[in-house]
């Protein structure tokens, strides 16, 4: 049996083993756990179900998690972004006044657009349009991403909203838990320990316990017959609804670019990477966009391409099976969800910080990069610190490889134009 887990996912050929990717598995869900018990919270503050929420992040998860493994035998999980269930929460139902349902219903709509996309050539044309160079500044903008997230939940930085106001303390639990976990992962690293990030993450966990620091989240959803209460319930009809168009097009830039620049991203400088590209990327992208489609179906936000992955990725995961062995501890979530709470999200900043340093390009790498190409980097680090969001640093290579044909007198690739557009209009309506 072991043989044919190991060539149905081509283990050997990607220099892994069993073992590696089952470690990489459980450290990738350790480090989103905290998505089971905080979605529900985030989405409760629209009138939802908490109950029925966690029904519907851990089933649609779940399945497109173990999908992404068995189909795409990629890496890669899924789970609802924090970015759109926040913004569906507070923006489109808090401010604008829509219902939960005629929300859930611009979340379906956004993930038939993305598939439509998906199985066209469009794709294809989106990704080739795409600089090399910048293919490599967005793998470093996941990284100063996770470096940022790992940061803010250990309160070395002080956010309001995606907006840095300013250091936090350096002494607190939480700051020792992110000191601790990193040290932990750089010497077990040093001594081969295998699964150096799962031991990192487990040990953080107790020393949390004992700092006093405990999980941010409330107390874990029962499960219940409640659960089922928010299947089909999303309102198909708000499409027709001239205010809910800029919804749509917003959840769909985020998840369908940001979708892309987390592929890229994660894999790039990897062997998952096979000659310049990846591998079943159309069937990833479906994936993603059909799980959005599912999660509003049976009652949650759009499921994403989890930046966490990279913690599995960091850890040596390079197949399917990471995602698999992440999917089915999803499943488990409805039997041990009363126990992720005593890992508290601050466990897995170490982790976090640790993956974000391997994805700086090494200086054989930054010799080859042209002045151009260093300045268009720069500016993309620059937007994800500004931002807090990957999909503008996307806009900004964008904009600085289209300015540099132009002063060249070169026509500006029309696919590069386009998303460059779309992303600039996405950008100007979340502001409006």
């Amino acid at each position: 049996m072991l043989r044919g887990i190991r060539d149905f996912f081509d283990i050997e050929a990607k220099g892994s083993s069993i073992q590696v990717e089952v470690l990489a598995g459980v450290s990738t869900f350790l480090a989103l756990s905290y998505i089971f018990v905080v979605n529900p919270a985030i989405l409760s503050e629209a009138g939802m179900d908490k109950s029925s929420v966690l029904f519907a992040t851990i089933t649609a998860s779940a399945l497109a998690t173990l999908l992404m493994g068995f189909w795409a035998k990629l890496p890669f999980v899924l789970a609802p972004g924090m970015e759109l269930n926040a913004y569906v929460s507070f923006f489109v139902v808090g401010s604008l006044g829509f219902t939960w349902q005629q929300a859930l219903g611009a979340v379906f709509w956004s993930g038939v657009i993305f598939v439509i996309l998906t199985v066209t050539h469009v794709r294809e044309k989106v990704i080739d349009a795409i600089p090399d160079r910048m293919k490599a500044g967005l793998s470093l903008s996941v990284g100063v991403f996770l470096a940022l997230v790992a940061l803010k939940v250990a309160g070395l930085l002080v956010y309001q909203g995606v907006t840095i106001r300013g250091f936090g303390s350096f002494s607190t639990p939480s700051a020792y838990a992110l000191y601790t976990s990193l040290l932990l992962i750089l010497l077990l690293e040093k001594l081969r320990v295998r699964g150096a990030v799962l031991i990192s993450i487990i040990l953080t966990a107790i020393l949390c316990h004992y700092l006093g620091v405990a999980s941010d989240t409330e107390q874990p959803v029962r499960v219940s017959t409640a659960m089922l209460g928010g299947i089909g319930k999303l309102d198909l009809l708000v499409v027709a609804h001239p205010r809910m168009l800029s919804v749509i097009l917003i959840l769909f830039l985020i998840d369908f670019y940001g979708s892309i620049a987390k592929f890229i991203g994660l894999s790039a400088n990897t062997n998952i990477v096979v000659n310049a590209r990846l591998p079943k990327l159309k069937e990833a992208l479906l994936i993603d966009g059909g799980a959005t489609i599912l999660g509003s179906s049976l009652g949650t936000s759009s499921i994403i391409v989890y930046v966490e992955s990279a913690v599995g990725i960091g850890s040596g995961g390079r197949t399917g099976l990471t995602a698999v062995i992440c999917g089915l501890l999803m499943v488990a979530c409805f039997l041990i969800a009363p126990f992720l709470k005593f890992v508290p999200v601050v466990a897995t900043t170490g982790a976090l910080l640790f993956v974000a340093f391997k994805l700086l390009p090494s200086a054989s790498e930054l010799r080859e990069y042209s002045k151009i190409d260093i300045l268009a980097s720069v500016a993309m680090q620059v937007i994800v610190v500004a931002t807090f969001a990957i999909d503008r640093a996307m806009l900004a290579g964008f904009v600085s490889y289209i300015l540099v044909d132009l002063f060249a007198a070169r026509r500006p690739n029309p696919y590069l134009v386009g998303s460059t557009l779309l992303l600039v209009i996405g950008a100007v309506l979340q502001v409006g």
